[in-house]
């Protein structure tokens, strides 16, 4: 009897110990920064305001300023969101900081601007890839994302859109880098003499004249990063969103499901939906459609072919009879030992 009450004791104090591990919140800090651009872009201090409240809301726990946090600060952080203009131009100081805090598994969320860094070499090999002075490009312009990868936690389920965003091309990616989505850009491609020359000029001269894309060109605007530090007691993970131009897109269902998405994946959480709402997640049991599957496998669109000189072979055809189908684009079982994911719903 007494061991069979000392393993129930000892069962009862497992499950409390694992609840209340499971029951911690998620510790972010957001670095903000000033607005930089024309109404309704680049608004850092509102999007610092909004998802404070938001992720606090959410059950996590979320402070935040429109300054580089300091080393005690990391200390308590598991998530830092970076959401400012040029968030990779910090002092050695910070950066001393900084280095502890991805040595014990600190994650890091990187949105639009924030990506770019005066020393792209450095912020690289810390997010995975960079905005690189004189090479790098942007088009504030309508944003079609094709996702590359519906396996991963961050993306899991997701199906293609449409927003009034800003792409950047031409970014310094490491090819380490996992890209999970991509965008078509206005630059055009060396076909090598190949395909229907009067398409491609009138593809150019529509792209000079309308500030618009082609189907010549498509680059990562979405990707993570993973890297442990020497001396570091496990990898840490960093979570690239280029999209987050406009503010209005924060409160897109879809976009703003691959954000929540992102921060606790960069949290290293079993659960990556935990901050999201089953709203912002769409139905969990969409059927297959074996159509689809051969449609996708078909593009080429994956992480491999994205910023590959060989085009994505999709018809337009194909393209608009996804968008018909809001959130239902097939995606393979997860195993059984897995958490499913759900997926998100499309919002065009």
């Amino acid at each position: 009897m007494s061991r069979l009450l000392a393993l129930a004791t000892f069962c009862a104090l497992a499950f409390t110990s694992s609840l209340a591990a499971a029951e911690a919140p998620l510790r972010v800090f957001i670095r903000s920064g000033p607005k930089t651009h024309g109404p309704g872009a680049h608004d850092h201090p509102r999007f610092l305001a909004e998802w404070t409240v938001l992720l606090n809301a959410r059950g996590a726990a979320t402070t935040g300023g429109d300054y580089f946090p300091t080393a005690a600060q990391l200390a308590t952080t598991d998530v830092l969101v970076l959401n400012a203009p040029n968030a990779g131009d910090i002092s050695t100081a910070e950066r001393a900081a900084l280095e502890p805090f991805l040595a014990r598994g600190g994650g890091l969320v990187v949105i639009h601007a924030a990506a770019v860094s005066h020393d792209p070499d450095w912020y690289k090999s810390i997010i995975g890839g960079s905005w690189r002075y004189g090479t790098t490009k942007w088009l504030e312009a309508p944003m079609h994302l094709y996702f590359a990868d519906h396996t991963h936690p961050i993306t899991h389920g997701v199906s293609n859109w449409q927003m009034d965003d800003e792409i950047y091309y031409d970014m310094d990616l490491l090819p380490e880098a996992q890209v999970l989505a991509t965008a078509y850009t206005p630059k055009s491609r060396d076909t090598g003499g190949k395909g229907d020359k009067a398409a491609q000029a009138r593809a150019a001269e529509a792209v000079a004249k309308h500030k618009g894309v082609n189907v010549y060109d498509h680059q990562p605007q979405l990707w993570t990063y993973e890297r442990q530090l020497a001396g570091g007691s496990k990898p840490y993970r960093a979570f690239v969103s280029i999209p987050g131009h406009f503010s209005e897109n924060f409160n897109r269902a879809n976009y703003r499901a691959i954000l929540l998405r992102g921060i606790a994946w960069a949290g290293q959480r079993t659960n990556v939906n935990e901050l999201c709402l089953p709203s912002e997640l769409g139905e969990a049991s969409s059927p297959p459609n074996p159509s689809l599957i051969k449609l996708w496998a078909s593009t080429g669109m994956n992480a491999a072919a994205c910023g590959s000189a060989k085009p994505p072979n999709i018809p337009m055809a194909a393209v608009r009879s996804t968008r018909t189908l809001a959130g239902k684009i097939p995606v393979p079982s997860p195993p059984l030992e897995q958490t499913a994911q759900p997926p998100i719903a499309s919002q065009y």
